[in-house]
């Protein structure tokens, strides 16, 4: 299928796609798993929309930043000069433009729920139409919308956005889920540190103090996320090392490999594995 841009996710759309796992999965051993299925690809999607606008947020204040410094330079020459920094693949590059910002990371965090906390109650829950949202005349200039109309119409200028998409083998659904900005380096390694964290709580039996534990509520990042679709994948019998995986470039992709058929020795693995840490 071809994939599907996502500039706003409401609840129309996880719908949709909710319905288009079902009809994929139909037959399949893993219809039984839909359900399951669906909160990982609702996780990742939300996940995309808020490295993105965690992106836009960044990218708006190293701007301001540099029209404070280079009055000289135009919007077009900044933009184009910012994108060459964020998507060079220099991380080096990239942090040094970051350090500058870094006395508002607080700010930025508190941005990103704002800004998620107004999509979900202005547009998932009906208030605003998610397609027509960039088209909103200016009687929101002033209300409380304007942020998250602000920070739509640069995703839009920029092509920002988040992608879901579905490839079906003979054996195998695949599933993606990408985004257009870059992830930064300190969300890869706090993605990778929960998980691999989980999995030694899991493995000595401690699951669900894991979740007590490290409950994180800053907004910061993606939270105990990879953990809960980590746990999801082990309960289906699935190796969550071998079925979701995270490539970091310069757009950031998440993918989904589900097998269709299910091979009894890969579950006496997948369990033999989870129980030793391996």
């Amino acid at each position: 299928m071809e994939p599907l841009r996502i500039e706003t996710y409401d609840l129309d759309l996880a719908g949709a796609i909710e319905d288009l796992l079902r009809r994929e999965l139909t037959g399949s051993w893993l219809a039984a798993y839909v359900p399951q299925i669906f909160q990982i690809c609702d996780e990742l999607i939300k996940n995309a929309l808020k490295s993105n606008y965690k992106f836009l947020l960044l990218w708006s204040a190293i701007r301001d930043r540099l029209e404070q410094a280079h009055p000289e330079y135009g919007s077009t020459e900044l933009d184009e000069w910012l994108r060459e920094v964020f998507f060079s693949g220099e991380d080096r590059l990239l942090e040094q433009h970051l350090a500058r910002v870094a006395d508002q990371s607080e700010r930025i965090r508190a941005q990103v729920r704002r800004l998620l906390d107004l999509e979900n109650r202005y547009v998932r829950d009906g208030g605003l139409p998610a397609h027509d949202i960039l088209e909103v005349d200016d009687r929101f200039a002033d209300s409380e919308l304007r942020p998250l109309l602000e920070t739509k119409r640069l995703a839009h200028r920029l092509q920002i956005h988040a992608h879901f998409g579905i490839e079906r083998s003979s054996d195998q659904l695949l599933v993606t889920i990408a985004n257009d900005s870059p992830i930064l380096q300190e969300d890869v390694e706090r993605i990778s540190m929960v998980r691999s964290k989980f999995r030694a709580y899991q493995a000595s039996g401690r699951q669900q103090e894991f979740f007590i534990e490290n409950l994180d509520t800053s907004g910061g990042g993606h939270g105990l996320g990879y953990a809960i679709m980590d746990s999801i994948l082990s309960e289906m019998n699935l190796d969550p090392e071998r079925s979701l995986y995270l490539i970091a470039a310069t757009r950031t992709m998440v993918l989904l490999v589900l097998p269709l058929k299910q091979d009894p020795a890969d579950v006496d693995a997948t369990r033999s594995a989870v129980t030793s840490g391996v």
